[in-house]
């Protein structure tokens, strides 16, 4: 990457002052990005936001005005992979910590908002002020006679009222400046979220499960603090698809979601981690106790009248259960559980298997 590529970039990385029109030159380009985003169906995870930041940078910064072609060709420029990419590598040491742009941004966002209200009600305070002086010095000038005097107050007057309209045109410049900055973080916000939630089902993806799993087991090695972690695959979802169409197997994966939602304890975390595999961490339980959480979802399920546009079907699903232990990683403990599950599907489905 060039350096003079984005140079509002550059002053976020070095963490530098940002001015008046840096403010307004990022709300733009991020209305811009968005817009973009939204409108081509990029995925907006942390990743894919701030490369079409950078991308966008580049385009704000410089006036051009470009078709989305030309923004596509530009992006393959700079990255040598696709414009659409949503996998995102956690960094080796597993630490998973958000040093983004998006992090950074509504960092920013947050900070000028609350300062422009403070601003805002400063002059609204400081009006009020005004009109309040304004009305003393009238009723002193009714009661004088002095006619240099009278000139002098009207003058006073004069300048107040000046003053009093000025003000009013800064605070409604200010006040359409904050709407723009409580746009831009709404826009953030939605960008984190959305690159954290499974956009069918609603549940955490796969990716915010897994930072969620590591300060579980993180939190084991250090304070002994126990979970319980299940893994359930919906048995022969495939024929659902082929019989009823993929409309029917994605309403089936939002009442699952459903389901999970409303018989899971408020501190449970249920995730959509494959194409009809759900992940649920249990945290404070035991084995036991997550075998037990996972049979009472099997019954539920299994006793559940699902319905489609064309009919109203039955479906089971298999369920693997297995508890933290001290040497734990992801990998290790995703596996183990990935093995129950499997144990319970070649073992009959609609079942549970414990490995401890």
């Amino acid at each position: 990457m060039r350096e003079d590529f984005c140079k509002l970039q550059e002053k976020l990385a070095k963490d530098e002052k940002l001015t008046r029109d840096d403010i307004k030159t990022i709300m733009n380009i991020v209305r811009k990005q968005m817009n973009f985003m939204i409108k081509n169906n990029i995925v907006i995870t942390p990743k894919n936001y701030e490369r079409w930041f950078y991308v966008f940078c580049n385009i704000v910064e410089n006036n051009k005005e470009l078709n989305d072609l030309e923004i596509l060709g530009l992006f393959k420029e700079i990255y040598d992979e696709p414009y659409d990419e949503i996998k995102e590598k956690a960094p080796e040491d597993t630490e998973i910590k958000q040093k983004g742009m998006v992090k950074k941004l509504v960092r920013i966002a947050d900070i000028i908002e609350q300062k422009l209200a403070e601003v805002i009600n400063t002059i609204d305070t400081h009006n009020s002020s005004i009109d309040s002086h304004k009305n003393e010095i009238e009723q002193d000038e009714e009661a004088l006679e002095d006619a240099k005097t009278k000139q002098t107050l009207k003058k006073i007057l004069e300048e107040l009222e000046i003053l009093k309209r000025e003000n009013e045109l800064l605070t409604n410049e200010l006040r359409k400046y904050h709407a723009d900055v409580i746009r831009l973080q709404g826009e953030l916000m939605t960008a984190r979220t959305e690159a954290e939630i499974d956009f069918l089902t609603g549940l955490v993806n796969r990716r915010r499960f897994e930072r969620a799993l590591l300060e579980m087991i993180n939190d084991y090695q250090t304070r002994g603090y126990p979970f319980a972690l299940i893994l359930l695959d919906i048995d022969n979802f495939k024929s659902i698809n082929d019989r009823y169409g993929h409309p029917a197997g994605d309403q089936v994966l939002k009442e699952i979601a459903l389901i999970l939602k409303t018989f899971l304890r408020a501190n449970n975390i249920a995730a959509r981690v494959g194409g009809e595999e759900f992940a649920i961490l249990v945290p404070g339980a035991t084995v036991k106790e997550g075998e037990i959480v996972a049979n009472r979802l099997r019954s539920t399920i299994e006793n559940r009248t699902f319905s489609t546009l064309e009919d109203e079907i039955h479906i089971t699903a298999s369920f693997g259960v297995t508890g933290v232990r001290i040497d734990d990683t992801i990998d290790t403990i995703f596996a183990r559980v990935d093995k129950a599950m499997y144990e319970a599907k070649h073992g009959g489905k609609n079942q549970v298997v414990v490995i401890e």
